[in-house]
This record gives C-alpha cells, sequence and structure tokens, in this order.
C-alpha cells in the first residue's frame, strides 16, 4: 500500500542497477560529500561501499540526520546490514512480524503502545508487532517479540498461522517507510492474559472485531494487520 507516497520529492538511492531507497534532497546532498562510499549526480545517489557504511551513519546521526540510535541491526535485501534507526532516513525496506491476537467470541487484543516510543508514542498497535532484526529469521523474531512485548511463550507463539505480506511505502518524519509487514494470527486461549516484558506497552485492550475495525487510535501498520485478518 502505498498511501499517496509521492517519489518524486525523494532522490533514488541505487546498489548497482537497483534501487534500494529513497532519500530527502538534503541528506542526498550531504552523501555526495562521502565519495569514497556514494557516487552522487543530480537525479540519484548510487552505494559504492556497503562496507564503508558504518561510519558513515555514525556520522550522520552526530549530525542529526538519523534521530533515536536503537544500537540493533537490520538486514537490508542481500547487501549489507544497518542500524536500524537509519532505516528510515535512507528509505531501505525492512522486514517486521506483526501477530493478531485473536479470543473466541470475534475478539482481538491491541496493544498500546508506550509514550516514550519514538515512533507513534501512546498509538494502539496489534498485540505484538516488531521489525526483524539481522540474523533471525521471521519465525525467530516472532517468538522473541511475542515474549517481549505480550508474554507468549515460545511453544504458544510458534501455533500461529501465517497471514498475508503487506508492503507499505510512505513518507514519514523521518524519511520514507518502506516495509514488509509479515503478519500472523494466533487463536489464543480465554484466560491468556498478555503481560508486557520490556517497558514497550503501557496497556493492553481486549477489542471487539467491530471495535478495530471502527477504531482511528491505531498505527497506519496495526490497522492493515488486523484488516488482513478481519477480510480473510
Amino acid at each position: 500500500m502505498k498511501s499517496g507516497f509521492r517519489p518524486e520529492r525523494f532522490v533514488p538511492l541505487m546498489a548497482g542497477s537497483r534501487r534500494i531507497g529513497w532519500l530527502r534532497p538534503e541528506l542526498a546532498a550531504r552523501l555526495g560529500c562521502f565519495k569514497d562510499i556514494f557516487t552522487s549526480s543530480a537525479d540519484r545517489v548510487a552505494l559504492r561501499e556497503p562496507e564503508g557504511l558504518a561510519p558513515v551513519i555514525e556520522q550522520l546521526a552526530k549530525e542529526g540526520f538519523i534521530p533515536g540510535w536503537r544500537d540493533e541491526r537490520y538486514r537490508i535485501e542481500d547487501l549489507f546490514d544497518i542500524e536500524r534507526a537509519a532505516a528510515r532516513p535512507f528509505g531501505l525496506t525492512t522486514q517486521a512480524v506483526h501477530l493478531n491476537g485473536i479470543v473466541e467470541g470475534e475478539r482481538m487484543w491491541l496493544a498500546r503502545r508506550s509514550r516514550s516510543k519514538p515512533i507513534d508514542p501512546g498509538l494502539l498497535d496489534n498485540l505484538v508487532g516488531g521489525g526483524v532484526t539481522a540474523g533471525l529469521s521471521l519465525e525467530q523474531a516472532l517468538v522473541k517479540e511475542a515474549w517481549e512485548e505480550a508474554g507468549i511463550p515460545a511453544e504458544l507463539a510458534r501455533r500461529a498461522t501465517r497471514g498475508g505480506t503487506l508492503h507499505v511505502v510512505r513518507e514519514v518524519p523521518e524519511g520514507v517507510q518502506s516495509e514488509q509487514l509479515h503478519v500472523f494470527n494466533l487463536l489464543l486461549p480465554e484466560a491468556f492474559e498478555p503481560r508486557n516484558q520490556d517497558g514497550e506497552v503501557q496497556e493492553f485492550r481486549l477489542a471487539s472485531f467491530a471495535e478495530v475495525r471502527a477504531c482511528e487510535e491505531m498505527t497506519h501498520e496495526a490497522k492493515l494487520v488486523a484488516l488482513d485478518y478481519l477480510r480473510s
């Protein structure tokens, strides 16, 4: 889902013949100064040396081009790993797992994001949702996030079934969110009560399907993920 994304506002970031990202013009101009790592022209920036990215990213963070350092790495296609906070400023496509927690009687668990989160603080999310750290499979990432965000034990999380795969491309304050959302669905026992383990969720809400459809407090991705299940 492109959600009104306007590519003409951005400069393509290339790796060989592939476009791998989108840059705001001011960041594109700055990257042109790192001539050993990037080749810059009027209409594109090309990555020459992926192994030289790390010190560039650190310098850009010091200059304010990359806010909210996470100290976590994302794998970008088959090319390189990069600091998570740099993904949106560079418009790189990342992978995320999202879990719809379903309870019999047409109900779904929602999680309210902590107000200290750097992205979408205080909004409602799926019961579980998180980026896929470099080196983890989708299933491993799901088990990890399920425990950290909702206290779902691994043996229960592994019962989740696959839903759709959604592609989000939209302009966000940091740059461009380009993300593959891998949807999972899990039928939870009636007695299950989610318990956050990592401080990133401030409360949980058990909502009816009708409430979820009408909800205007959900993050953009969470609403898409919930509707993937509700429309199936």
